[in-house]
């Protein structure tokens, strides 16, 4: 008999996909869109990237990728330093505890579930800017970015599930 080998999971080209376009999304959504007149809220990109990736391959989405892609957002934003990556960090438990209930369904259900995922997300973040900051910050910005974010996961979502069958 021979010994059986572990499966040994590629981290090569394919394997790195998923946290370098996620990467990408998080200096694309460090541009400047809009004018002065009219300011557009720019998605979280990046908790798009991450939702998507760790609800289709979360393997190659490990716990030190989605930290350091919130170090990085932490470093980039003007936000207290730990507040993006305590929200991936977050986003990576909640879909491994729940994959196994909403894996296989309808891109609907996917939807659904980024939604009220996001939302609990932008009240956390909300609720700890204004304990670090030591005053209530108003919930109309907060809510303008939450509904830009959910609405913009079903083409993002699109975009990236064209790019996994391509490369992956």
């Amino acid at each position: 008999m021979s010994p059986r080998r572990p499966a040994i999971t590629s981290f090569g080209f394919a394997g790195l996909f998923p946290v370098l376009i996620t990467l990408f999304m998080a200096a694309l959504m460090l541009l400047p869109l809009g004018t002065g007149a009219a300011n557009i809220a720019m998605p979280h990109l990046v908790l798009i990237s991450v939702f998507y990736w760790l609800s289709s391959r979360a393997l190659l989405m490990p716990y030190g990728a989605c930290a350091a892609l919130g170090f990085i957002l932490d470093l980039w934003l003007d936000v207290p330093m730990g507040l993006n990556m305590v929200l991936l960090l977050l986003t990576r438990l909640f879909v491994l505890n729940q994959l196994k209930h909403y894996k296989g369904r309808s891109r609907i259900v996917h939807w659904a579930i980024f939604t009220v995922l996001s939302l609990g997300l932008y009240l956390l973040a909300w609720l700890i800017m204004s304990i670090v900051y030591g005053t209530l910050w108003p919930i109309q910005p907060i809510a303008v970015q939450w509904g830009v974010t959910a609405f913009s996961y079903a083409p993002v979502a699109f975009v990236l599930g064209r790019m996994r069958r391509v490369v992956l």
